[in-house]
């Protein structure tokens, strides 16, 4: 359809009406401005038949390919790796939930069926739920080595080697952009986003890394002087040490455990302190649908533990979502996410279709019929972050199904809202709302609040450098690398080293190859985007420092007329208002300030 000429000078003949284009509102006009500009990325303007357009489409499917084939190598690779371990003292410090996974990552290779947790043996793996435990918690230095150096070498040997994948893919992207007339593909990937181009996006990042890296390299040297004093630990600190180490730092710091935490967040509790924020602040009331309700309105769901709730503002409703909550790893894919069913739309009559969405989180689900499920600190984060989708989406007043919520808002802005929320649960006042111990209701303790609030400060300047990394590699490689031709040619190894130099305090391994397993830029739709992930936070936090500046005036009504003024700009307006004027009638500013962000994350007193 994007490249259909008929569509294409109809829309073009619309734009080019005095008469006819200013009958249309902003929206509209908006909507139809990204129309045009996704058919001339998409090849229209190329000439039927000839070569560059029949080269054009041959990249696009070739592209496709690549992308398939990059994402089924990596997961190959993953699942063909399998480290069995028969002897309990290699796993000392990995916890009994932990020794659980890997005995049935064993029987799941069917390696043997008889494998128990405490007599073994077992199977450590390279995916995440797996891989991020061991590395934190199991004190077999040379077995995290061994563990280590498998990860970052997935995916870059024999016929599952993603290397030369990723070399054509950043020909064909190169090829891609020069026909439709861009420098490079990082050029054309930018002209779709806020950022619009390359130095706006490189600056963002370069003003983080400066501000961030010596942070990064003071937290490495704490770590190294905690690791040798405490831990009687070897040093100079090695990559596969890093998680190890922070992790025993960071209970040594907060002397609080994951599974400790989780007693004072009964999912009940927690959801009704969400409800009540996004009452008391944005001033909308959310209510679950009962039973009889939902029978009445014909309204069915596709398992028993999902429920339906009602959005509404001042007695009539604005939207309606489901909530899937909970983990059922037989039927439903790991993670969580936001999802549409219908969107916003004004029909024949001025009648309104009201926005529907989904939640789906994947957390614990309870023990038994009269226990409240128990909530770990980041399925907490989890839910508050896809609540923030969801309200973008029912919240929004833009009547047109392609610019309506979510919809038709820019890749590295449509974080903002999401990321805007995470903030909340690390607020003293809201962590108690949330809060209360499961069985006894007392309130949490102090120490344990202050805990959970420093808690996004730890480590942040190795955790921001990192982000900072992946961002700068991805850019590069998408505008002034181009691939070796010959031997002795600079590799994209070789780029990721180089940037590593200037943005993380702890040098690449020279055998690293986690590029061939980077599936975010090669098989996941972020080439030349990932910069997206700190460019929305950094917007996030900004956002929220408008709240944080409400709140310290005298006016008790300061915070909630603030919410309003959030929900009719950044949530109301959607994708219907181009961002950059959404946060300038937002802020009452065009820029952004990264202070916020590095206070949030304590770099700001770090550095």
């Amino acid at each position: 359809m994007n490249q259909s000429l008929s569509k294409y000078h109809a829309l073009t003949t619309l734009r080019s009406t005095p008469t006819a284009w200013s009958s249309l509102d902003p929206v509209q006009q908006r909507i139809v401005d990204l129309a045009i500009r996704d058919m001339r990325l998409a090849g229209v303007g190329l000439l039927p038949g000839s070569a560059e357009k029949v080269r054009f489409n041959a990249i696009h499917e070739r592209l496709s390919l690549l992308g398939t084939r990059f994402g089924n190598n990596q997961l190959d690779a993953t699942k063909r790796f399998g480290q069995i371990v028969t002897d309990r003292k290699e796993l000392e410090g990995c916890s009994s939930e932990l020794l659980v996974v890997l005995t049935a990552n064993l029987q799941r290779k069917e390696v043997v069926n008889r494998a128990n947790p405490e007599n073994g043996p077992w199977c450590i793996t390279l995916d995440a739920p797996t891989y991020v435990p061991f590395m934190m918690n199991c004190k077999n230095r040379e077995l995290r080595e061994k563990i280590y150096r498998a990860n970052i070498t997935r995916a870059s040997k024999d016929e599952l080697n993603n290397e030369p994948i990723i070399n054509e893919m950043l020909n064909l992207r190169q090829e891609e952009a020069t026909l439709l007339g861009f420098d490079n593909y990082a050029s054309l990937s930018l002209s779709t986003k806020m950022a619009q181009d390359l130095p706006s996006a490189e600056g963002l990042l370069t003003s983080l890394i400066t501000s961030s890296l010596p942070a990064a390299r003071a937290e490495l040297a704490a770590l190294t002087d905690f690791a040798s004093a405490t831990l009687a630990h070897p040093t100079p600190l090695q990559p596969w040490d890093i998680a190890y180490v922070s992790e025993a730092y960071r209970k040594h710091l907060f002397r609080y455990d994951e599974e400790a935490i989780s007693h004072y967040f009964a999912f009940p509790r927690v959801i009704d302190g969400l409800f009540r924020l996004a009452d008391e602040v944005l001033g909308v009331q959310v209510a679950e649908v009962g039973e009889d309700e939902r029978a009445r309105l014909g309204i069915r769901t596709w398992h028993p533990d999902v429920k339906v709730f009602r959005v509404q503002e001042g007695g009539i409703t604005r939207a309606y979502f489901y909530g899937d909550f909970y983990s059922r790893p037989e039927e439903k894919r790991s993670g969580a996410w936001m999802d549409l069913v219908t969107t916003r739309m004004r029909g024949e009559g001025d009648e309104v279709r009201v926005p529907v969405a989904y939640l789906i989180c994947n957390q614990l689900p309870p023990s038994s019929s009269d226990k409240s499920p128990l909530m770990k600190f980041a399925d907490i984060r989890t839910l508050f972050h896809e609540f923030g989708h969801c309200l973008q989406h029912m919240l929004t007043t833009v009547d047109y199904p392609q610019a309506s919520g979510i919809k038709g808002i820019e890749w590295d802005f449509v974080e903002v809202a999401s990321q805007f929320m995470e903030n909340f649960i690390h607020e003293p006042a809201w962590l108690a709302r949330l809060s209360a111990h499961h069985e006894t209701g007392e309130p949490m303790p102090a120490e344990m609040v202050d805990a959970l609030e420093r808690h996004r400060e730890f480590m942040s300047g190795m955790t921001m450098t990192r982000q900072l990394h992946f961002a700068k590699v991805d850019l590069t490689l998408h505008s002034t690398f181009r691939p070796p031709f010959a031997a002795g040619d600079r590799t994209v190894f070789d780029v990721d080293a180089e940037i590593a130099r200037e943005t993380v305090p702890m040098p690449k391994l020279p055998e690293d190859r986690f590029l061939c397993a980077f599936n975010h830029i090669f098989a996941g739709g972020y080439s030349a985007g990932y910069y997206s992930y700190k460019w929305s936070e950094t917007y996030s936090a900004d956002a929220y420092a408008a709240f944080e500046e409400a709140r310290i005036t005298a006016n008790p009504d300061a915070v909630k007329r603030m919410g309003k003024h959030y929900r009719d700009t950044v949530l109301a307006l959607g994708g219907g208002t181009p961002p950059r004027e959404v946060w300038r009638q937002f802020r009452g500013r065009e820029n952004v300030d990264i202070e916020a962000l590095l206070r949030h994350s304590g770099l700001t007193r770090t550095a």
